[in-house]
């Protein structure tokens, strides 16, 4: 894997944006699609809407708030995406966890998610969480391998009562890391 990082999604969107977009879809595997497949909204509605989902006086009632954050390679180009939500919910805590997580169909096993991961448990860790949850369909095995790569640790399987959908839930413990002062 080239060098990444992650980023948080602004007003101005990354190199590849609508190819992920188009990528992601109507989602899979437990990652949800975006308002943009479906046409409901396009790529510029979508990064406003992105912005005002992290900040907690515009969430719709019922969410949390959640950072989305590009995966981008070494060049800059957006590989992938996170949700990162800032808290859970007793519905996240059944469907959905603390971090969800895509990556670009031509750019899997190169070890871009294990890496995004990591490093959005950082920033969760600089929100006070001291543990994140994390979700993987049954049968999706490399996402599983990615959460286990981090450190994850099954704990059981819940089946969301709407969708009747299953998902593995497992915990991983958050380092602490403190917020600079500068």
């Amino acid at each position: 894997m080239k060098i990444m990082r992650i980023e948080p999604a602004s007003l101005q969107p990354p190199r590849g944006l609508a190819e992920l977009l188009a990528d992601v879809g109507g989602g899979e595997n437990g990652f949800g699609g975006t308002p943009v497949h479906t046409g409901e909204m396009t790529p510029e509605q979508y990064l406003h809407r992105c912005c005002d989902m992290a900040d907690p006086a515009r969430v719709n009632p019922g969410f949390v708030p959640q950072t989305i954050y590009w995966m981008l390679d070494a060049d800059g180009l957006a590989v992938g995406m996170l949700r990162l939500r800032h808290c859970l919910n007793d519905k996240l805590r059944i469907n959905g966890g603390h971090i969800g997580f895509f990556v670009r169909r031509d750019r899997r096993g190169n070890g871009y998610a294990r890496e995004a991961l990591r490093l959005a448990l950082i920033e969760l860790g600089k929100l006070g969480e001291k543990r994140a949850l994390l979700m993987a369909i049954p049968d999706n095995i490399p996402s599983i391998r990615v959460i286990e790569g981090n450190g994850g640790r099954f704990e059981d399987i819940s089946t969301d009562p709407e969708t009747g959908t299953q998902f593995r839930r497992y915990w991983i413990e958050l380092q602490e890391t403190p917020c600079s002062l500068s």
